[in-house]
């Protein structure tokens, strides 16, 4: 049976929707937005808000059981690529050996006003007993 994910450290969308799903080891998150979760506000800059998106991510892959090393897929949306390099410095600091990085995606995307920037998420792991 799926378990939905709905952490108190990360931002929860409008809609009935989970910050991630899990079944047998397999972790599907939905958008993780830069978005402040105690205010419901997005940061003024995206170097804010993809700095608060990859730390929310980590805490879904906390609560989830999983670890950044489980993490096979990120698909990365922006409203400007040429921020790129704002995530880059988290995806160093989450994943320093390139020998053992995550597949990745860069999408420029129409996203809700205000936002920047949003992660989507694959992590494979050992599935509980």
């Amino acid at each position: 049976m799926v378990r939905s994910i709905y952490s108190s450290k990360v931002a929860q969308h409008k809609n009935p929707v989970p910050n991630a799903a899990l079944h047998r080891g397999i972790l599907v998150t939905s958008a993780i937005f830069g978005k402040d979760p105690e205010t419901g506000h997005y940061p003024a800059s995206a170097a804010q808000q993809i700095a608060m998106a990859f730390s929310q991510l980590e805490a879904v892959l906390e609560e989830a059981g999983t670890a950044p090393q489980d993490v096979v897929k990120l698909d990365l949306y922006f409203t400007n690529k040429g921020d790129r390099e704002l995530a880059n410095e988290h995806w160093r600091r989450i994943w320093p050996d390139a020998a053992h990085r995550p597949a990745r995606h860069a999408h420029e995307a129409i996203l809700p006003e205000g936002c920047a920037f949003q992660i989507v998420a694959m992590a494979v792991s050992d599935p509980a007993p």
